[in-house]
This record gives C-alpha cells, sequence and structure tokens, in this order.
C-alpha cells in the first residue's frame, strides 16, 4: 500500500544523540526530534513509507500512524517569517504572505503543513545558501539535477536563480506527487520530476549542478552514477551528513573523481560543495569574480 506513515516513539534527552546515530541511515529532512519544554521529554518522529516506519516499529517500539493523503503531517505547525537565504530567495510557510512578497521572483512556497522538506532543516538550508553561492560561477543557461527531491523546494530554488532545465527525481512516489504539486503551485515551468532512484540516474540529461540532499550511506553510493551527470566542470552540491560522517564521505567522493569538498558545519550535520574536473579549452576560463566560494 502507497502513502505516507509515521513512526513515533518517546524517549528523553539524555538520549538524543544516541537516537541521531540509531537513525543516521535515514533522510535527516524524514527526522524530527521534539522536545516538551520544562521537561526532559522527548519525541522521535520519522516520516516514510510503510516498510520503513514498520522496520523502526519492529526494531524500536513505538507507535505508527497512517496520514492522511493529503498531507505529509497531521502535526499543524504556525507560519513562520519567510526564511531568508543570502537576500537571493525567501522560504514562504504561508500561502498569503508569499502570495504578497514584493519580488515574486525570489519568493518560494513550500506550506507549513509538510513533515519535511521546507528549509527549515539544517540540511536544506544549507545547501540552498551553497547554490546561491555557486550562482555566479555557472555559465548562462546552465541546468540542473535533483536527486531525492522531497518537496521540490532545492528544484524550485534552482529555477528561481536561473537555472533553465531542472530534473528532479525521487525514489518515494509519494514525494514525487508533493514535488510535482509544489512546482506547479511555484509556477514553475523548467522543472521537470520523476521517479528514479539516484543510484542508476542514467536516464537524465548532464548538467552543470547536481544536487544531493541524501543520508550519508546513499550518498556514497549514489556519487559515481551522479558524477556521470555532470558535464566537464560540474558542481555536485551534496548535504544530509552528520559531522561524525563527513571524512568518510568526502573520502568516498574524492575516490569518485570529484575535486577535495569544501565542507560547510551547521550543529550536528554538513554540507559541502566538490567540482568535477574540467577538461578541454574550458580548463583555462578564469573565475567570475564575486564569488563565495572558497570563502
Amino acid at each position: 500500500m502507497s502513502g505516507m506513515y509515521r513512526w513515533s516513539k518517546n524517549s528523553t534527552q539524555k538520549h538524543e544523540e544516541e537516537w541521531g546515530v540509531r537513525l543516521a541511515h535515514l533522510d535527516p529532512e524524514r527526522v524530527v526530534m521534539l522536545t516538551r519544554p520544562g521537561s526532559s521529554a522527548l519525541v522521535i518522529q520519522v516520516f516514510g513509507d510503510r516498510n520503513t516506519v514498520e522496520r523502526l516499529a519492529k526494531a524500536h517500539g513505538g507507535k505508527v500512524t497512517r496520514l492522511s493523503a493529503s498531507v505529509w503531517t497531521s502535526d499543524p505547525q504556525r507560519p513562520r517569517a519567510p526564511l531568508s537565504i543570502r537576500g537571493r530567495l525567501r522560504i514562504h510557510a504561508d500561502e498569503a504572505a508569499w502570495r504578497d512578497d514584493p519580488e515574486p521572483q525570489a519568493a518560494i512556497f513550500v506550506p507549513a503543513g509538510m513533515a519535511f522538506g521546507t528549509g527549515d532543516h539544517a540540511t536544506t538550508a544549507t545547501c540552498l545558501r551553497l547554490l546561491c553561492d555557486l550562482v555566479p560561477e555557472l555559465p548562462e543557461g546552465w541546468r540542473a539535477l535533483d536527486a531525492g527531491t522531497g518537496s521540490g523546494i532545492l528544484a524550485i530554488a534552482a529555477e528561481r536563480l536561473g537555472a533553465t532545465g531542472v530534473q528532479a527525481f525521487d525514489f518515494d512516489p509519494v514525494c514525487v506527487r508533493v514535488a510535482r504539486e509544489n512546482a506547479a503551485k511555484n509556477g514553475c515551468t523548467a522543472v521537470e520530476i520523476s521517479e528514479a532512484d539516484s543510484r542508476r540516474p542514467g536516464g537524465f540529461a548532464k548538467a552543470e549542478v547536481v544536487l544531493a540532499n541524501l543520508y550519508s550511506e546513499l550518498l556514497m553510493e549514489s556519487a559515481p552514477a551522479l558524477a556521470k551527470r555532470l558535464k566537464s566542470g560540474g558542481w555536485f552540491l551534496f548535504s544530509g551528513v552528520l559531522k561524525t560522517q563527513i571524512e568518510e564521505v568526502c573520502a568516498s567522493l574524492e575516490a569518485a573523481g570529484f575535486s577535495k569538498p569544501r565542507v560547510v558545519g551547521r550543529g550536528k550535520w554538513c554540507a559541502g560543495i566538490c567540482r568535477w574536473p574540467v577538461s578541454g579549452p574550458a580548463a583555462t576560463r578564469p573565475r567570475k569574480s564575486g564569488s563565495r566560494l572558497g570563502r
């Protein structure tokens, strides 16, 4: 049976780090840990398909809930102020505020009711910042490939930042449906979303930028195949990596042929950017000025 499910379990704050390690194999945006003010209680939630959450329940106990087909979470969030990214993007959770944004080309709407993919999580926010920083380096008419698109937020952002074509995909059919809805809601015309496996992305066109907000193990497994979807001198932006795993991930990317990654940490999470080798005349092309890359 298809659909979105939630696994939840109560614990205590002193075990938060342990749960982070136990759940590190999952997409970090699907893992939510909530602390109750004034207490030591910790509520752990994981959103995913039925098999994923039932495996967690079998291994750790807890409760499995099937969510409505029209929403990703039954726990509504209060609308927050727009999330500003480098002054180039604003992520809105409130539709009215999004429609009133004075710069619609910079505004993105992702409903507040979603369980993940809203831009609040460190993995997505850092990836968005890296993408904004990268734009001055990119040629006119650049294209992007978004692996594991989730809510579609990175694909939508790529179009907002000037990509003339964005191919995005996810292994989860629920994510594909929701990402398509979000892209349509945001008026995207250059974003195409499909169902695919990041370890076998052979059917996609080559791009100047590959975005990969994936958990560490999947990222390392997918990197060699995703590298083949990059043009000469293309850029690989990755996220979803715990600090305890970043050295292994960077070594794996370099072994796959990428340049040494530049890593940015935020809390216990890391994101990074590296490059596929430049070949031919482009190898002597000077770097554009004004870039934040390397800073």
